[in-house]
């Protein structure tokens, strides 16, 4: 073992005396993880809060209803701000003084400066509780067929007010149509016992599923006011500079077998399996100081926030670095020249990457791009990561994507070995 151990601190000090190594490590790692983290969202720390996004809202209505209506898109989402009403000293709508209307309103959503708009009609109130359609204009720049949150919580109120109106006006139908000997007194009395049964059914509505309190963790940060987008670019630029620290083994190991180096150190009193256990154990802790590399820096620099659970991150680190090593090994017994092996080992990074999620969420692709993704060990090392740092997991979260980078790089080990010649 002690043999195996000098082999790779022999290899670490020839490889750390080149200054390009330097580079690899530390600066352009850095560089990608700030610019990839800024273009999936993130504006600096992480912290872990709700994101917020601002919505203009313009109340032609002015009613209870409409007010209602407002009331329940903050129920079902409480990340929302509903601009004008909810500014604050701070000014959190960044409104200013000027009036908002609805030309505003869309020279705002087209800024960027807000998420959505929402325009409430006068009349909104009258039509809903008379059964009459009424249109409400909902915008935004969302990408049609996908998923919105603030539409989803616009829906959920839109629905609540309409149930609830429909079992106020079904009240009062029947009540009026029941032959009974009561009757209203008047408009008035009629108008309460309405809005008595509107409560009452809104009330039973807030209860029901529909009703849903969105408090998003994913990483996406713009002037609407998201989080952090370091908490995905620092484990997924880290994967990736780990791929090519620790396949360019492939290359060392192809030097040295034409050089005649592994050959002389196999005619030392070392075994051959030491000779290779400790320069596959020198890439391997290249491997884990990169990622320790890139989690300092998004942490200490960044202030990206990766979870509680650090023996559970390093447990994901240990299982990717080891998948990779297996595979660098088994790399070492194809490629024949050294442009061959560049260029191999950077095609296999700049692929399996992208593919596995390193530079975006695989939650944005489609089901099937998730599935595909799936091929490359970066998803399985993404998906133990955005376990621990989006959902706070632990250990027992991560044993699946684990369990799958150990099984693939025991597998790829065993080829390689099986695989490898020293000549």
């Amino acid at each position: 073992m002690r043999k195996l151990w000098y082999v790779a601190l022999t290899d670490l000090r020839v490889t750390f005396a080149e200054r390009g190594v330097w580079i690899n490590l530390l600066v352009l790692p850095c560089v990608l993880i700030f610019i990839i983290g800024l273009a999936n969202g993130g504006s600096g720390g992480g912290g872990g809060s709700t994101p917020r996004y601002r919505m203009d809202v313009l109340d032609n209505d002015q009613s209870d209803l409409s007010v209602q209506l407002l009331e329940g898109i903050r129920q079902a989402n409480n990340s929302l701000i509903l601009c004008p009403m909810d500014n604050d000293a701070e000014d959190a709508c960044a409104v200013g003084d000027e009036p908002l209307d609805e030309a505003r309103l869309t020279s705002r959503l087209e800024d960027n400066v807000t998420s959505a708009a929402l325009i409430i009609p006068a009349g909104f109130s009258e039509g809903a509780l008379n059964g009459e359609p009424v249109n409400i204009v909902y915008r935004s720049n969302e990408q049609p067929g996908q998923p919105s949150t603030i539409l989803q919580s616009v829906q959920a109120a839109v629905q609540r007010v309409s149930g609830a109106s429909v079992a106020a006006r079904v009240a009062v139908d029947v009540f009026q149509n029941s032959g009974l000997s009561a009757s209203f007194a008047d408009d008035a009395d009629r108008e309460q016992f309405q809005q008595q049964v509107y409560d009452r059914a809104s009330s039973i509505w807030t209860g029901l599923p529909e009703v849903v309190s969105f408090e998003q963790s994913l990483s996406q940060t713009t002037d609407a006011g998201q989080t952090s987008g370091f908490q995905q670019s620092v484990p997924g630029m880290g994967s990736m500079y780990v791929m090519f620290n620790v396949l360019a083994g492939a290359f060392i190991l192809l030097r040295e077998r034409k050089e005649w180096t592994l050959q002389r150190l196999i005619m030392m009193p070392v075994s051959p399996s030491q000779v290779i256990g400790g320069k596959m154990l020198a890439r391997f802790i290249m491997g884990m100081v990169q990622f320790g590399v890139a989690f300092a820096f998004g942490a200490l620099v960044l202030g990206a926030d990766f979870g509680s659970n650090i023996p559970a991150l390093v447990l994901v680190m240990v299982a990717f670095t080891a998948c990779m090593t297996a595979i660098s090994l088994l790399l070492g017994t194809f490629v024949t020249s050294e442009t061959q092996a560049n260029g191999l080992v950077t095609l296999m990074a700049v692929t399996l990457a992208p593919l596995g999620g390193a530079w975006w969420p695989l939650e944005i692709v489609p089901d099937w791009m998730q599935t595909v993704g799936h091929v490359s060990p970066v998803a399985w090392a993404m998906d133990g990561f955005s376990t621990l740092i989006y959902r706070d997991g632990g250990i027992q979260d991560v044993l699946l994507p684990v369990g799958v980078l150990l099984a693939i790089g025991l597998v790829i080990f065993l080829i390689a070995v099986r695989r490898f010649r020293y000549d």
